[in-house]
C-alpha cells in the first residue's frame, strides 16, 4: 500500500514538472517569435529585444489571469457579465502597459539617436501581437482543458455503463432464481395430484418432468438458447399441465415446426403459460381453454396466449399482477430493452397476452 502511494506521489510529481517545462518552453518560443517580429526590417536590435522582452511579462500575466481566474471562475459558471467587465478591464491594463513599452522603446532610441523602421514602433503592432499571443495560449489552455474533460466524461460514461451492466446481470439472475424454484413447486404440485390419485399417466410426467429439470439446470444459465430447445421445454411443460387438467380443459397449441437458428432467453415465454393455468385453469368452475399460438415472421416471434377467467375469483385478485407476469416484464426490459411489444387484455371472461418480440441467429 505505502509502494503504491509513493508510485502515485512520484507520477503527479513527474507531471507538475512536466507541465512547467512545457509551459516554460512556450514561452520561450514567445520571446523567439516576438523577436523576428519585430526584428523585421529593423537594424536596431536593442529595440528589438525590448518590445521582445517587454511584452513578455505582460502576455504571461494576461494569460495564466484569463486561464486559471477569469475562464473557471467566470465562463464556465456561465457568469458572463463578470466576465466580459473583467475580460474588459484586464484588456486595458494590457493596451496601456504595451503602449508604455513602445514609450520608453522611443525614449531609448532617441537617447542612442539610433535609426530605427517607423512600422516597428506602430502601438498598433504591439497590441495586436499582445492579443495574438494571449488568445493563443488562451486557445491551447481551453483545447486541452475540453479534452481531459471529454476524457474524464468518456471514463465516467463507461463506468456508469459498466456499473449498470453488473446491476443488471445481478437483477437477472435475482429474477432467474424466483423463475425456477416458482416453476418447479408448480410441476411437483401437479405431480403429487397426480400421485394421490394414483394416475397411470404419472410416469410420463415424471420423465417430462425429468426433461424440464434438465434443462433448467444446464441451459438456463446461458444468456440464450436455441429457440427450437426452448420449444421443447414449453411443449414439456403444456404437456405436463395436459395431464394434470384432462377432462376439465379444452387447449390449442400452435407451434412452429421450423425455428431454423434463431436465440431467445430461457424461460421469457414460460411465465406466461404457468399464469393462463394457474389462474385461468385450475379455479374454472367448468371446462377451461387455453390457446396458445406462436409464429414467426422472418426474425420476429409473435406470441398470443388466452385462456378463460373465473369471474368470482379473479374479482378479489388481479390476474395480471402476478409474480409470474412481473417478472417476466422485468427480465423483458433487461435482456430485450427496445426490442418487444408486450400487451395484457384483461377482459371479464378471458385473459390474454401478446408479446412481439426481435430475435437474433445463433
Amino acid at each position: 500500500m505505502i509502494d503504491k502511494t509513493q508510485k502515485i506521489i512520484s507520477l503527479l510529481q513527474r507531471s507538475k514538472t512536466m507541465r512547467i517545462v512545457y509551459h516554460i518552453v512556450f514561452w520561450v518560443l514567445v520571446v523567439f517569435f516576438n523577436f523576428i517580429l519585430f526584428s523585421w526590417n529593423s537594424e536596431f536590435r536593442e529595440v528589438t529585444i525590448i518590445f521582445s522582452l517587454g511584452l513578455l511579462p505582460v502576455a504571461i500575466l494576461v494569460t495564466y489571469f484569463f486561464n486559471y481566474t477569469l475562464v473557471p471562475k467566470y465562463l464556465l459558471k456561465k457568469r458572463y457579465g463578470r466576465f466580459f467587465l473583467f475580460s474588459f478591464y484586464t484588456l486595458l491594463a494590457a493596451t496601456w502597459l504595451s503602449f508604455l513599452i513602445v514609450f520608453f522603446a522611443l525614449i531609448f532610441i532617441l537617447n542612442k539617436e539610433a535609426s530605427l523602421d517607423p512600422a516597428v514602433l506602430h502601438p498598433e503592432l504591439q497590441v495586436v501581437t499582445l492579443y495574438f499571443i494571449v488568445f493563443f495560449a488562451i486557445a491551447i489552455k481551453q483545447v486541452k482543458r475540453a479534452f481531459v474533460m471529454q476524457q474524464e466524461k468518456s471514463e465516467l460514461e463507461k463506468n456508469k455503463l459498466n456499473t449498470e451492466l453488473k446491476l443488471k446481470e445481478a437483477e437477472l439472475k435475482l429474477l432467474k432464481a424466483q423463475i425456477h424454484p416458482h416453476f418447479l413447486f408448480n410441476t411437483l404440485n401437479n405431480l403429487y395430484g397426480l400421485t394421490l390419485e394414483k394416475s397411470d399417466e404419472a410416469p410420463d410426467l415424471v420423465l417430462r418432468l425429468s426433461d424440464i429439470l434438465d434443462y433448467i439446470l444446464y441451459r438456463c444459465d446461458e444468456k440464450r438458447v436455441l429457440l427450437s430447445d426452448e420449444l421443447a421445454n414449453l411443449k414439456n411443460y403444456i404437456e405436463i399441465e395436459k395431464i394434470r387438467y384432462s377432462g376439465k380443459l379444452k387447449m390449442e397449441v400452435d407451434f412452429p415446426a421450423e425455428t431454423n437458428s434463431l436465440q431467445i432467453a430461457p424461460l421469457i415465454i414460460l411465465p406466461f403459460i404457468e399464469n393462463a393455468f394457474k389462474h385461468g385453469v385450475s379455479n374454472y368452475p367448468g371446462v377451461a381453454f387455453v390457446n396458445i399460438k406462436l409464429h414467426l415472421i422472418d426474425h420476429t416471434l409473435i406470441f398470443k396466449i388466452e385462456n378463460s377467467k373465473n369471474q368470482v375469483v379473479n374479482a378479489t385478485s388481479n390476474h395480471s399482477k402476478g409474480i409470474g407476469l412481473k417478472n417476466a416484464r422485468k427480465r423483458l426490459d433487461l435482456i430485450f430493452p427496445g426490442k418487444y411489444i408486450l400487451k395484457i387484455d384483461d377482459k371479464t371472461d378471458s385473459f390474454s397476452v401478446n408479446l412481439t418480440l426481435n430475435l437474433e441467429e445463433q
